[in-house]
């Protein structure tokens, strides 16, 4: 056992392997963050590392969170491992907001020795439950707790450059190249989203061999809904009214929902705005992207270009295109006209008002 209560951390996935490297792992880790594919990758490095080889069935135990109770997991914790080192216990979804008032307290206390038990290697890992950053919800007074026992492995979504070097990684463990401008061009045409950018590069892999191409990405991959609704949203701004309607065609046709499409297309015209605002006080891009911190981690490039194609218009157009974006919303949400109808009208209205102010 360790004497006292050893204080921890909260750390990226860029920072795990090194805190495996170290060979010490902590009492208690709480996987959780964005991004599903560095999610379980981390719980997988942790289980390559520290799971017991020597019989696993006795010292390898795994709940699914929303069917163990606190006292279980306890138990499971506090049994000594039999001829291994320590022991180790995952928790798969255990969504604190969700347990009773009495396995809440229960989980508070067992959490509050757990830094003393070096016997064993105590996961919560998030598949689909968040842990909350926030510390006035019991997810995020969990997740303080297990800061201060253990480590918090926060797998945020990665920027542009992160992502790019997961791809080549992935590529070269199967053989294939690909450069780092066709991977980066790979995110800017099927998204952010690591888990789908890797079953886009199985595809590609199998289709062409050894070499992919940017031809082979352009023919092969599927745009993703919030490229196509960014796209979308440029094309209106442009002024490009034939590509908005056909890119709208694309995504109803995909069935994409409208409430999605146009909740990415106000984001855009939300910094654009912004962008105005900030441009009219002599701020920069890297000024709006250090003020709204993580907002716009890894879309550097866009906010640049909401910089430049703000010049164009007005404040007046500016707030006419929020408030017309802002009005369809309300009539997605609680009219029965059809979205795509209210969605093709909001176009032509955006398309008119530009028109109007020229």
């Amino acid at each position: 056992m360790v004497k006292g209560l050893k204080k921890m951390a909260e750390i990226n996935y860029g920072a795990l392997g090194g805190h495996i490297a170290a060979g010490k792992p902590s009492p208690v880790y709480l996987i959780c963050g964005d991004d599903g594919y560095l999610r379980r990758s981390s719980l997988e490095m942790l289980k390559e590392k520290f799971k017991p080889d020597v019989l696993p069935e006795f010292n390898y135990t795994e709940f699914d969170g929303a069917e163990c109770t606190v006292d279980q997991i306890a138990a499971a914790v506090d049994t000594l491992p039999m001829m291994a080192e320590r022991r180790m216990v995952v928790v798969k979804d255990l969504d604190a907001a969700a347990v009773s008032a009495d396995q809440y307290r229960k989980l508070e206390s067992f959490l509050g020795s757990a830094g003393n038990n070096d016997s064993c290697v105590l996961i919560f890992f998030n598949v689909s439950v968040r842990a909350s950053a926030k510390s006035g919800d019991r997810q995020g007074a969990m997740r303080g707790l297990i800061k201060k026992c253990g480590t918090v492995i926060n797998c945020k979504t990665p920027s542009p450059a992160e992502i790019t070097d997961i791809l080549l990684s992935e590529a070269a463990k199967s053989g294939a190249q690909i450069s780092r401008a066709d991977a980066a061009y790979m995110i800017e045409r099927c998204g952010s989203d690591v888990t789908n950018l890797l079953s886009e590069l199985a595809k590609l892999q199998s289709l062409c061999g050894g070499r992919i191409t940017r031809a082979a990405i352009d023919a092969n991959t599927t745009q993703s809904v919030d490229v196509k609704a960014y796209m979308l949203a440029s094309n209106v701004i442009s002024g490009r009214r034939g590509d908005a309607y056909r890119i709208m065609e694309e995504l109803f046709d995909e069935r994409t929902e409208p409430v999605a499409v146009l909740a990415i297309m106000s984001g855009a015209f939300i910094d654009l705005y912004r962008a105005k605002l900030a441009s009219g006080e002599r701020k920069t891009a890297d000024d709006m992207a250090s003020l709204f911190g993580e907002e716009y981690k890894g879309k550097e490039k866009r906010l640049s270009f909401s910089f430049r194609d703000s010049r164009r218009y007005s404040h007046a157009l500016l707030r006419e295109w929020c408030t017309m974006l802002c009005r369809a919303d309300a009539s997605l949400k609680s009219s029965r006209v059809d979205g795509r109808i209210l969605m093709e009208k909001l176009l032509a209205e955006m398309f008119t008002a530009a028109e109007a102010a020229r």
